[in-house]
């Protein structure tokens, strides 16, 4: 086996030594993803008014009109 006389160079992967592939990027498409981004702007917005606003309160139960309970509005008590 003969040598060169030139130094041995690293050889690069072949993702590396391939042609960069040209990607071509229309007004349109631009477009589509500044409204994305809107409403993604918007779902964070409300998802945050929804958190600051709090818990809801649990709704009130219908009293029965055959009930006999004498006592005003209210949790029942046992």
């Amino acid at each position: 086996m003969t040598r060169s006389s030139e130094p041995r160079r690293p050889q690069l992967p072949r993702f590396c030594r391939r042609q960069p592939r040209h990607t071509l990027v229309t007004i349109t498409n631009l477009r589509y993803l500044h409204r994305l981004l809107w409403l993604l702007l918007l779902f964070q917005l409300t998802t945050v008014l929804l958190v600051l606003a709090g818990p809801v309160p649990p709704r009130p139960v219908p009293s029965q009109p055959n009930s006999t309970a004498t006592h005003g509005p209210g949790p029942l008590m046992p």
